[in-house]
């Protein structure tokens, strides 16, 4: 392949000879921003990574990853940054890779049902089909992950994507200013001291319980910040009656290094609260007129009838015809669209803070949704204050996900990048520089990233002076390497850790043993003193699927019900277990407990053991009963989001049965690959193989979606 490389000599001193980075830019900003590309080179060079720019136009993904793996090859490439106009892969077949993005592939456009994902050029053990090129946006190409590509993210560089949200020249001053800002960065002293969370409304059910352990997590991580007054600052959404100007003063600050946010997020808008925080009845009642006269005009905008939806409404939610009044009054609809401004933040608001915080973390969805213009991660780098890079998401993403694993890298001085590189899931993207790192300590010591040593990984994990995030990145490098004896390494740093977040790592890397030590983790994570911990622990049990687990989710759930989040997850894992035995125990911890109104608090149980048990039900019929044709395949694809191991039996037969449609088995093949955890996912993997062994004419995308499930499954068959 011909590159053409820009401004590539003067690479600088302290230069690492086997690691190099690589800007990939097209020609019209290469030629637009030469010398701000160039000292932005320069500086990472200086640092003692050499860089080089490649400049090209840049016509398909394909191009640019075979030129990553050549510079890999070739130059030991350690990162890359691709800046302009760099062709995005838009992914499909992969959902099992993304925390929480399942929408109909065969049903929805394209566009809306794929994951725009720079993993295409970052995990080389990924293999890809290539579907079809946009037919308006060609920047867009669409690829099918196949059966036979690994089956576990696990980035071999990290990446970064500088992308302008206007056009042409406007644009290039974008880039030129934004290039300025990393370069001075590079040159900075600036420790990672100041952080900022803010926990939205929605996020991990408003539940107090969820959102206190944060400081504990983050003191872990990043001690320095909890050092000074203004050093560490957690904020929810409730906490004043304008939010977004509390966060758009903090915002302001130049000390920030560190924003969280934890939101609901669309790719033009970051969702802080619902409403307005009310404290009086009047304050209360208008809320609720508010709330009513947005549904009312969310339902008309998707072609429902204005009357019948307002007597629904009524009836339904105890209200009289008031609550309505003005729902098209264009005075009420503009003033509706002022208040409704003052709960979120939108692109408008970012160009107008211009946000100082360093580094800025969206727990969020389609925040970082680069495919688009323009989008929230954009504006935050582009904008004339300090912010330098973002970690955002290109799709939705889950609630209950921990978005701080191994943060604690960037306080010692890690380049963004790398802390990604261990964490990326399909939607993560770092938006802006990847290079970027906060100064470290003097004393600070950083393990070699590159070392394939497992006896250096050992002492790494027993070196007491480091800090935990240290030591539990140890625990991923043994994982890679295939250290034996992990298994029973990580069981046992589980019981003896202090560390809420390496106790976590822990819990993260055991499924992946089919030895038994999760199950036992598991049940000592029920009382782990760590909320996520805990809601994570009941929620794989009922993956896995072993009844032995019901008596410490039911003692579980009388000592911590009032955690929203940990009782939602109880109701969640039960269904996929003997809820008959559930409904035993709970009568009798019931009968037993110190609570008021007994009878009602039973009640309340009963309904959800049922309803736990209801959607287990529909899920058998649906593979079972004819009569139950219907919801064939909407039940089906929920086995994604909730795969009862003990349908396994049922699923292999329906799999298994020829004269079943074709379409209908390929479901089925995907979404018996989502039972990583069920403890005979064995079963799963031998119906599999025994059907792509016996069965003649095997339809190429069956037999393709079947080698994807054996190969998800025997992931977690260490």
């Amino acid at each position: 392949m011909i590159l053409t490389c820009l401004l590539c000599s003067g690479l600088g001193a302290q230069q690492i000879a086997d690691r190099s980075f690589a800007i990939f830019v097209d020609k019209a900003t290469a030629e637009a921003c030469r010398s701000e590309l160039e000292a932005y080179r320069s500086a990472i060079a200086a640092e003692g990574l050499p860089a080089e720019i490649y400049a090209d136009a840049w016509r398909t993904p394909e191009q640019v990853r075979d030129c990553i793996r050549q510079l890999y090859r070739e130059k030991g490439l350690e990162g890359a940054v691709f800046i302009g106009d760099i062709p995005v892969a838009m992914i499909q077949g992969a959902q099992h890779f993304t925390s929480a993005f399942k929408m109909d592939q065969q049903t929805f456009p394209m566009f809306d049902a794929s994951v725009p994902s720079d993993r295409f050029y970052d995990d080389f053990g990924l293999k890809f089909r290539f579907i079809a090129q946009d037919s308006t946006r060609h920047d867009l190409f669409y690829y099918w992950l196949t059966g036979d590509s690994a089956q576990r993210i696990h980035c071999d560089i990290y990446t970064g994507r500088i992308r302008a949200t206007e056009p042409g020249e406007a644009g290039f001053a974008q880039i030129r200013a934004y290039l300025k800002k990393a370069t001075a960065a590079h040159k900075e002293n600036n420790p990672l001291d100041h952080l900022v969370s803010y926990t939205g409304e929605g996020s991990f059910s408003n539940s107090l319980s969820a959102w206190k352990d944060e400081s504990i997590t983050l003191r872990e991580q990043m001690p320095a910040a909890f050092t000074e007054a203004d050093g560490a600052k957690f904020y929810m959404f409730y906490m004043y009656p304008d939010i977004k100007e509390v966060l758009a003063r903090e915002m302001a600050r130049p000390d920030v290094d560190l924003m969280f946010y934890h939101e609901h997020g669309t790719p033009d808008r970051q969702w802080l609260t619902h409403l307005a925080p009310a404290e009086t009845d009047d304050e209360l009642y208008a809320n609720g007129r508010l709330a009513a006269r947005q549904l009312l005009r969310r339902n008309v905008r998707y072609g429902t009838d204005p009357m019948k939806t307002r007597e629904r409404m009524i009836r339904e939610l105890g209200i009289d015809s008031t609550w309505f009044d003005g729902w098209d009054d264009p005075a009420v609809v503009a003033q509706d669209s002022l208040d409704d401004l003052k709960t979120g933040i939108v692109l408008e608001d970012v160009r107008k803070y211009n946000p100082n915080p360093r580094f800025v973390i969206f727990d969020a969805c389609y925040n970082g949704d680069f495919r688009e213009q323009d989008f929230i991660a954009a504006e935050y780098i582009l904008g004339s204050g300090r912010t330098v890079a973002c970690l955002g998401n290109s799709v939705n993403v889950l609630q209950d996900k921990s978005s701080s694993d191994l943060l604690g890298m960037l306080a010692e001085g890690y380049r963004v990048g790398e802390w990604a590189q261990m964490t990326n899931i399909l939607e993560s993207h770092i938006i802006g520089d990847p290079t970027f790192r906060f100064t470290a300590s003097g004393s600070a010591r950083r393990p070699d990233l590159h070392s394939t040593d497992p006896a250096y990984w050992l002492s790494v994990l027993r070196d007491e002076k480091l800090p935990s995030d240290l030591q539990s990145l140890a625990l991923y490098k043994l994982f890679d390497l295939k250290y034996e004896g992990l298994s029973d390494l990580l069981r046992d740093t589980y019981f003896n850790s202090p560390s809420y977040m390496q106790r976590l790592q822990c819990l993260h890397l055991l499924p992946y043993y089919n030895d038994g030590n999760y199950a036992t983790v598991l049940k000592a994570a029920l009382e782990d003193p760590y909320e996520f911990i805990r809601r994570k622990a009941v929620y794989y049990m009922g993956k896995v699927g072993r009844n032995d687990f019901v008596p410490g989710i039911v003692r579980l759930y009388m000592d911590d019900y009032l955690s929203e989040r940990i009782a939602f997850n109880v109701w969640q894992s039960l269904g996929h277990l003997d809820t008959g035995l559930a409904a035993e125990l709970f009568d009798d911890a019931i009968d037993k407990a110190d609570i008021y109104d007994k009878e009602a608090f039973r009640k309340r149980v009963q309904a959800s053991v049922e309803g736990a048990r209801g959607m287990y039900v529909s899920s058998l019929r649906a593979l079972s009963d004819p009569d139950y044709k219907r919801y064939k395949k909407s039940f089906t694809q929920s086995l994604r989001n909730n795969p009862y191991p003990s349908l396994v039996p049922d699923a292999l037969r329906k799999l298994a049965d020829t004269s079943e449609d074709t379409q209908y088995r390929i479901l089925l093949a995907e979404a018996l690959g989502w039972y990583v955890r069920a403890w005979n996912r064995a079963d799963i993997i031998a119906g599999c193989r025994q059907i792509l062994a016996t069965e003649k004419d095997l339809d190429p995308a069956l037999a393709d979606e079947l080698t994807k499930t054996i190969n998800r499954l025997e992931e977690y068959m260490r």
